[in-house]
């Protein structure tokens, strides 16, 4: 195994996660007010089973099968930026109505494997890394293996990063840390509106 193209994958995944997402600003929102004891039980019954079901068979498919997802991703990204678009805007809504009624913003199994199975970004750039990924053994499946298990480790290190973003947060900008997360994400769901509607002028126009 070459560890020059090792360091190339971990540093693939730390760019991925540093950007933060609709995912991270969900579980931001969703942990800032938790104490340890409970954010820890939140990661082991909703982020890590999502995490190892969802995203890490997301990692698995895009390395074994990796030009199939490229090419086929082109041809229905318009429904991921759709779909995409709308449950973001709505997990916005659902943001701002926690935060007027006062009450917690909850996110559970379905609604972070909803974000994650309709992220485009997931789709667009896993192949990149998947790219990476096969030029470590001759042996497809093992690569996958390590893609996906890298993806498991990275991504549990940055939800721990991410959560003492969200209580940081909290602590400077108090309960008007929801309206930011609010904010966030509707811009979020207004990029992928308009993607979507560059890529449905790209095709039927």
């Amino acid at each position: 195994m070459d560890a020059g193209i090792l360091y190339k994958l971990i540093l693939f995944w730390g760019i991925f996660y540093i950007t933060p997402g609709p995912v991270w600003i969900s579980v931001m929102e969703a942990t800032r007010r938790l104490s340890v004891a409970v954010i820890i039980r939140f990661y082991f019954k909703v982020f890590f089973p999502v995490n190892i079901t969802v995203q890490f068979s997301q990692a698995i498919i895009c390395v074994l099968f990796v030009d199939i997802v490229s090419k086929y991703f082109s041809q229905v990204d318009l429904i991921f930026y759709i779909l995409g678009g709308l449950y973001i805007g709505y997990l916005a809504y659902k943001t701002l109505k926690s935060k007027q009624e006062n009450s917690a913003f909850e996110l559970d199994f379905l609604n972070l494997a909803l974000i994650m199975l309709l992220s485009p970004k997931i789709w667009l750039l896993f192949p990149s890394g998947a790219v990476i990924a096969n030029q470590l053994s001759p042996d497809t499946v093992t690569n996958a293996l390590i893609f996906g298990v890298s993806m498991l480790l990275i991504s549990s290190f940055m939800f721990v990063v991410y959560c003492t973003i969200g209580k940081l947060g909290t602590r400077l900008l108090k309960e008007n840390f929801s309206y930011l997360a609010f904010g966030l994400l509707l811009l979020f769901a207004l990029f992928l509106f308009k993607e979507a509607f560059y890529a449905g002028f790209a095709k039927y126009v």
